[in-house]
């Protein structure tokens, strides 16, 4: 039943995230004053965020098994310490939590967050200006500047 559960969190989570990145690339009236992006701008920000959403979730959900597993390569250790003599001491190995899997799940969430900050605007989406020309220098006592 936990399975099922997790799995579920899991779904829900992920079109959630996917939903939430839809109304913003799709809706009309909350763009107003943003530039049009092209069509596979906006399926790309829907599908990292579904992507990232299910990266985050398993990552989550993962947590409480992975805090749990048995460390490996652990190992005891021998030092001197003064007026007491040799000390035993146990030095822990890398636990499941930072595994290579859950690094990657980090680094995953972290590229697909950074894919939704991303806007394309085309040669043509520009003002006009002709970007050969120089700009013109502003000098807020005296006006323009003659360069």
């Amino acid at each position: 039943m936990i399975i099922r559960k997790s799995f579920l969190f899991t779904a829900v989570f992920s079109l959630a995230g996917a939903a939430i990145s839809a109304y913003f690339n799709l809706a009309d009236d909350s763009a107003l004053q943003t530039i049009a992006q092209p069509h596979w701008m906006t399926r790309l920000h829907i599908v990292t965020a579904f992507a990232g959403a299910f990266l985050l979730a398993r990552f989550i959900v993962d947590s409480p098994a992975a805090l749990q597993t048995p460390t490996g390569k652990s190992s005891y250790g021998v030092g001197m310490v003064p007026r007491v003599g040799a000390v035993r001491f146990f030095i822990p190995g890398k636990n499941g939590f930072f595994s290579t899997k859950r690094s990657f799940q980090l680094i995953g969430i972290v590229v697909c967050l950074m894919l939704q900050f991303i806007s394309v605007v085309g040669a043509t989406d520009l003002d006009g200006s002709d970007s050969r020309e120089q700009p013109v220098r502003m000098n807020a006592a005296d006006g323009t500047l003659a360069t």
